[in-house]
């Protein structure tokens, strides 16, 4: 099949998928940083500096950026996407299991991107009441030595901007292949894939069904 076989909205599909080398790249990226930082002294030194203002002062330490099985969970998910990507050419070709995995694998990591920027965008706002709560309980002095050993202030807006950028991507991998399955639904069957339909063909079936009595009115 040549490349001006092949629908745009399958090109388009399968070059969005290739973004997702990128994106993944970025959340492994933001993975090691963190692991980085929790296996630094400053990181091990905040932990011990909170735990005692906790068992002081009653002062429950602020959710910081992660922990360390928070930081493994990007760089799989990282790899996880770069993995994805692998199924761009085969999605170019109309490979119906690859636009199986395709759909379950995008929606699967759209799905953890948006809960993990939900999560985490509450943060900032945690530690400045943390701040708060030092203040009021007179150990205000502290927070200049916490500042300094807490990790960069950009890194919360990297990791959200890399989970962002897998979410989006993985999001418009999605609707981009529904779109094109909808539209050209012979495309993922011209290698000669004629088994029964799967799980992704009925429901795209029922999709067009309803789209009929509308297209027809």
């Amino acid at each position: 099949m040549t490349g001006s076989e092949v629908p745009r909205g399958v090109r388009v599909a399968a070059a969005l998928a290739w973004l997702m080398v990128p994106a993944g790249a970025l959340l492994a990226a933001a993975g090691v940083l963190d692991l980085l930082w929790w296996a630094s002294p400053d990181a091990r030194q905040l932990t011990a500096m909170m735990q005692d203002i906790e068992t002081e002062y009653g002062i429950p330490p602020p959710s910081l950026v992660r922990a360390g099985g928070g930081a493994i969970a990007l760089v799989l998910l990282g790899a996880a996407g770069m993995a994805y990507a692998g199924l761009a050419p085969l999605i170019h070709r109309g490979v119906r299991w690859a636009r199986a995995w395709a759909l379950s694998g995008g929606s699967v990591i759209f799905l953890i991107g948006l809960l993990t920027i939900g999560s985490d965008a509450s943060r900032p706002s945690y530690l400045r009441d943390f701040y708060a709560s030092l203040t009021w309980t007179t150990i205000g002095d502290r927070i200049p030595r916490i500042q300094a050993m807490l990790y960069p202030g950009w890194y919360p807006w990297f990791e959200d901007a890399a989970q962002g950028l897998a979410a989006a991507v993985a999001l418009a991998v999605v609707v981009s292949l529904v779109a094109v399955v909808i539209s050209h639904p012979d495309h993922f069957r011209s290698r000669g894939e004629r088994g029964e339909p799967d799980e992704w063909d009925a429901a795209i079936s029922r999709i067009r069904a309803a789209q009929r009595p509308q297209d027809r009115g």
